[in-house]
C-alpha cells in the first residue's frame, strides 16, 4: 500500500518535469526563421521597373547577422540573369547589385538605400535621393544611368517560429492529460 501511494505522488512530478523538459527545449533551441522581401514599385525615373523578390534567413533574435538570397530579379538595361551578380547586403542600410563589365555582359551597379533597417515584420521606403542604377550596354549597347522615382521593399510573408508551434502543441498535450485524467 505505502508502494502505491508513493508511485502515485511521483506521477505529478514526472508530468511537471517533462512539461519543464519541453518548455525550456522549445525556448532555447535557435530556430531558422526566413522572412521574404518583395522589391515593391520600384521605378526608375525613365519608368522603367526594378522588380525582384529575396529571402532573408537568419536564427531567431539575431536578425541582422542573416544571409540574404533573391529568388527573382530584374534590372532595367541588364535582365534577370542573377547568377553572375555580387549581391551585398547591408539589412539595416541598403542593397547593392554589381557586376564589372567584360567583352561579354554589361556591367551593372544598383544601390537600394533604405530610409529605416529592415526587421521581420517591417519593410522599408527606398531613399529615392542616395539610390541609383547604371548599366553599362556592353558591346552593343549604349550606358543608362540614374536615380529612381519611386519604390520601398515589403514584408511578403511573416512567418510564425517554430517555437511558438512547439509550445501551443505542448500546453495542448497537457490539457487533454488533464482532461483525460478528470474523467477517469
Amino acid at each position: 500500500m505505502l508502494v502505491k501511494q508513493s508511485f502515485k505522488q511521483l506521477i505529478p512530478l514526472r508530468k511537471i518535469i517533462l512539461a519543464g523538459m519541453l518548455i525550456i527545449a522549445s525556448t532555447s533551441i535557435a530556430e531558422a526563421v526566413v522572412v521574404n522581401y518583395t522589391l515593391d514599385d520600384i521605378f526608375t525615373k525613365g519608368e522603367q521597373p526594378l522588380t525582384g523578390e529575396f529571402q532573408w534567413d537568419y536564427n531567431e533574435g539575431d536578425f541582422e547577422n542573416g544571409t540574404g538570397t533573391f529568388s527573382e530579379l530584374f534590372i532595367p538595361g541588364y535582365g534577370s540573369y542573377i547568377s553572375g551578380l555580387n549581391i551585398t547586403f547591408d539589412i539595416g542600410k541598403s542593397i547593392e547589385f554589381s557586376l564589372a563589365a567584360n567583352l561579354h555582359n554589361a556591367g551593372v551597379d544598383v544601390t537600394l538605400f533604405l530610409v529605416a533597417p529592415l526587421t521581420p515584420t517591417l519593410g522599408s521606403s527606398i531613399d529615392l535621393s542616395r539610390s541609383k542604377w547604371a548599366v553599362d550596354g556592353g558591346f552593343n549597347a549604349g550606358d543608362s544611368s540614374g536615380l529612381f522615382e519611386s519604390g520601398s521593399i515589403i514584408v511578403s510573408a511573416v512567418p510564425v517560429p517554430t517555437t511558438v508551434w512547439l509550445f501551443g502543441s505542448g500546453i495542448l498535450g497537457l490539457i487533454g492529460v488533464s482532461r483525460r485524467k478528470k474523467n477517469k
